[in-house]
């Protein structure tokens, strides 16, 4: 097996100034926790040159995330971490944020996410888009996590043109970015690079 190290991955600056390395390993394992597995592909992410990590407290595997960086002997200055605003949290996002910095064991995160614009109650029942907290309500919420010092951008996930474009004119703070999944077919996927 032939590993390639990533030597010179490129970064994009975000609208605050923060640069994010444009290549990253996301932590999702394709079902719920797998802490171990995550845990270990991390590790070997870290020795091939990765140096930015998306987890999320929905993923249940923050924890095993913040463990394999912790003990890479890689200074924390030298990653880059996202982690994510689970649904069911709209309703106290620096509770949850706390959670998350507290599984993670750091002293920050380099980018927050609202992971999906939809809220949901502790059933799981998804709220209607006028039932608070509203994706907005959310939002401002969020951009308090900022004067924490814990958190150094923030930004929204799965937000469609729709969503965003509703979004925005009721922000103080402009999402650092809109994450969104690419899903392809092997047989009809063409690179958008």
């Amino acid at each position: 097996m032939t590993v390639e190290f990533l030597s010179s991955t490129p970064s994009i600056t975000l609208n605050n100034g923060q640069k994010m390395p444009a290549v990253g390993l996301g932590c999702w394992m394709g079902s719920y926790g797998e802490g171990e597995r995550c845990e270990q592909m991390v590790r070997t992410a870290l020795k091939v040159g990765y140096r930015h990590f998306d987890t999320a407290a929905g993923y249940q595997n923050e924890e095993h995330t913040g463990k394999a960086l912790r003990e890479s002997g890689i200074p924390r200055s030298e990653i880059f971490l996202t982690t994510k605003l689970a649904n069911t949290d709209h309703h106290r996002v620096k509770e949850a944020f706390e959670a998350s910095l507290a599984r993670l064991d750091c002293e920050y995160v380099d980018l927050y996410l609202m992971h999906w614009p939809q809220a949901q109650d502790e059933s799981g029942r998804v709220l209607k888009q006028e039932e608070s907290p509203t994706f907005v309500e959310t939002w401002r919420e969020m951009e308090k996590l900022l004067d924490t010092g814990k958190v150094k951008s923030i930004g929204v996930s799965n937000f469609s043109v729709k969503t965003f474009d509703a979004l925005l004119p009721h922000v103080n703070v402009v999402p650092a970015v809109n994450q969104v999944r690419m899903i392809h077919s092997s047989s009809t996927f063409k690179p958008c690079i």
